[in-house]
């Protein structure tokens, strides 16, 4: 799990010609836009003038965040009614999702489309939206009803399980607080598949790979693990809580990403931790990317005998 932390960054402002020679530019001091190697008619950005944007700690060491924000930015630039929405959306929110080389944009019912390659625009009846730098982003629910047109269930239920927290950042609301959401939200066939994918969702969940292994129990016919159970250690005077685990048999499960194995502290606390649940008499399965689930599914079942 990522901190939840803000830092600040530098970007040069999109403008439009008009808005250029309003601040006393020269086609000198601009640049063009590009999105997916084409210029953007009439965009351009200001060689002189920069913003300062607060983005989340996580989005700095991601240049996909940055190159999309930039793109947005540019594209929405001189049209007011135009909000970014699913896919686009949620990776800016730092939902996991996979980036798909489609922006996303919804605009209101009466709104004309953006006629520009790679670009899908949705008219929409919810136009509620919140603004980031200049930027106007669709609300989480009008984001959640797009992308539940694009993904599977299985990666819907990856993003509620983000919702939840704690991954990237605190849980946004609770299981019953998201339920009341979406039942809130207009019906169509994005709400069902909503609705099917919120069945699946879990609070505490600590990062995607969680979930798809989760799932994957399950869909193997295992019992549903529990999601960061607390376990009582005496020498910590605290509770620790592994990732997964079949309480009842006393085994954990737990998904280990990168930094479990750099030389840092994480290291120290794993091991410390591993070693104190097995004198409680528990088994711990550390799974990586490098595990395929259908070994993780084996192994569970042959130590619960089933």
């Amino acid at each position: 799990m990522e901190h939840h932390t803000s830092r600040q960054r530098e970007l040069a402002l999109p403008l439009k010609l008009s808005d250029a020679r309003t601040l006393g530019l020269n086609q000198s001091d601009l640049k063009p836009v590009t999105l997916h190697g084409q210029k953007l008619h009439g965009v351009y950005t200001s060689k002189r003038h920069t913003q300062t944007v607060t983005v989340p700690q996580w989005a700095t060491q991601d240049p996909l965040w940055w190159t999309l924000f930039t793109q947005l930015r540019s594209l929405t630039t001189g049209r007011p009614h135009a909000m970014v929405t699913g896919n686009s959306a949620a990776y800016l929110r730092g939902l996991p999702v996979k980036l798909r080389p489609q922006l996303d944009i919804a605009v209101p019912q009466h709104a004309g489309i953006i006629k520009r390659p790679n670009v899908n625009t949705f008219r929409v009846s919810n136009t509620m939206s919140v603004e980031k730098a200049g930027l106007r982003i669709h609300d989480l629910g009008g984001i959640l009803s797009i992308i539940a047109r694009q993904e599977p269930v299985e990666n819907l239920v990856t993003v509620l399980d983000a919702i939840l927290g704690p991954w990237r950042r605190p849980a946004e609301m609770t299981r019953a607080e998201l339920e009341t959401f979406i039942n809130s939200l207009p019906r169509g066939p994005s709400w069902s598949t909503l609705k099917q994918a919120f069945t699946l969702a879990r609070e505490r969940v600590a990062s995607p790979q969680e979930t798809r292994l989760r799932l994957a129990l399950v869909r193997a016919g295992l019992p549903e693990p529990q999601v960061a159970p607390p376990v009582w250690i005496e020498k910590f005077r605290r509770f620790v809580h592994p990732d997964l685990a079949y309480a009842f048999a006393k085994l954990a499960i737990e998904y280990e990403g990168r930094h479990h194995f750099e030389l840092t502290d994480q290291v120290l606390k794993d091991t410390e931790r591993y070693y104190e649940l097995s004198l409680l008499g528990w088994t711990v399965i550390r799974v990586t990317s490098l595990h395929s689930f259908d070994s993780v599914v084996v192994k569970v079942q042959e130590f619960l005998g089933l």
